[in-house]
């Protein structure tokens, strides 16, 4: 989890124009924020039908390289299940086939991120199940996330040692066995580049630069999706600009990567206020 330092800035004003303030409590940049558990999986998955060949090609793999709002953090264990997941995400495996099923499209057309979503739905629904791990591994496969996809393979084989799959996944783990500590390299750079991202932004925020801090934000983001503390400070930062429906999307975004948070409340009444303003 990337290192924090500024504290929630709230706006405290019941004007239209929202812009979030610097709390004079906010602790200097050498005090340690609070260290936030990694956040439990989970997805705005929507009950849908199979996508159509437009819906794919509006949501096509060239996004990869875009800030995904659905994305998890890539690190999270696929299938495992907390007792507060339990409370979220009752067991429903009618639903959690029909992620896999619109998972599988998604792969078939090199829609990663779209894939990996819907995997990670399926395994929030129906934990262990074999189809949607090995789904999840060939989708990190693709997207070049070596470490992952040989968990995710390794996990396969330990729900189904002998499944139909259970050939391929073995011939999987050999093949990207020699790309795991490169991968794993790569990783931790990218988590080292996202905190300085993450820290200038922070910066910039507090002297109400917003478009500066939203750059950064949106850098950190792409460095290290599904950070919800990414997601709040770049709200934030959009606020700030006057863009409040995607700052709305972001402040709710961090609320289901973290409905318990330290922000929470603060999100919470940014989006009602947000609400408010735009009317809807």
């Amino acid at each position: 989890m990337l290192g924090r330092n500024a504290a929630a800035q709230e706006n405290q004003d019941n004007q239209p124009h929202i812009q979030p303030r610097v709390d004079p409590n906010t602790p200097s940049k050498a005090d340690k924020r609070k260290k936030v558990e990694p956040p439990a999986e989970k997805t705005n998955a929507q009950q849908e039908t199979a996508p159509s060949a437009e819906e794919a090609q509006g949501e096509s793999s060239s996004k990869d390289s875009q800030i995904d709002l659905n994305a998890h953090p890539l690190n999270a264990a696929a299938g495992t299940r907390t007792p507060e997941d339990a409370n979220a995400y009752p067991w429903d495996p009618h639903r959690a086939q029909k992620d896999i099923e619109v998972g599988n499209y998604y792969l078939r057309h090199k829609n990663y991120r779209a894939a990996l979503e819907r995997f990670r739905d399926a395994l929030l629904y129906k934990p262990n199940d074999a189809e949607a791990t090995f789904g999840l591994a060939t989708t990190q496969e693709g997207m070049q996330l070596f470490a992952q996809a040989y968990k995710s393979y390794s996990k396969y084989l330990d729900i189904l040692p002998d499944g139909p799959l259970a050939p391929q996944a073995k011939d999987a783990m050999k093949r990207i066995e020699p790309q795991i500590d490169k991968s794993t390299v790569e990783a931790a750079d990218s988590v080292r580049q996202a905190a300085r991202a993450l820290e200038q932004g922070e910066n910039f925020l507090a002297r109400n630069d917003y478009d500066a801090a939203r750059v950064r934000f949106e850098d950190a983001a792409r460095l290290t999706p599904g950070d919800p503390l990414v997601y709040f400070r770049l709200a934030q930062s959009l606020q700030g600009l006057q863009r409040l429906d995607p700052a709305r999307m972001y402040y709710k975004k961090y609320l289901e990567l973290q409905p318990a948070g330290p922000f929470a409340g603060d999100a919470k009444r940014q989006i009602q206020q947000i609400s408010d303003v735009l009317g809807k």
